[in-house]
């Protein structure tokens, strides 16, 4: 499964798509298993200023993955603690989202830098970003 990260829905969204906004697309008519997380649907519509309700209806055809009890925000605030460890700074949100990937076995895609150090010092993988 992949989790796609709101960089990569911001940047579907966009006027003009880049690379991952379109490689997102191809995802979608290929009809590839993802998911999103509940905390990424909020970033996404927070940007919004128009047809917020076509989003969210559109956003909804997919899963929604949110924590699980305790286990998922406690993975979170290890990961955090080890990244800071390491002088590394990633977001709550960032580290929670991280946690459910490493929860489901999922990789994210995702155009957010802090997702690529939170995976050198952990298992977490990530979904390449392919050339159109």
């Amino acid at each position: 499964m992949i989790i796609v990260d709101s960089s990569v829905w911001i940047d579907f969204f966009s006027s003009s798509p880049g690379s991952a906004g379109v490689q997102l697309r191809r995802m979608i008519i290929d009809a590839e298993p993802f998911a999103l997380a509940g905390l990424m649907v909020t970033e996404v519509l927070e940007g919004l200023t128009r047809n917020i309700t076509k989003v969210e209806e559109f956003l909804s055809m997919w899963e929604i993955l949110e924590p699980q009890g305790l286990s998922t925000p406690r993975e979170a605030a290890s990961i955090f603690r080890l990244a800071r460890s390491r002088g590394i700074t990633p977001t709550t949100t960032d580290a929670l989202i991280a946690a459910m990937a490493l929860e489901n076995q999922a990789r994210v895609f995702t155009l957010n830098k802090d997702f690529s150090q939170i995976a050198r010092i952990t298992a977490l993988r990530l979904h390449p970003l392919t050339n159109p």
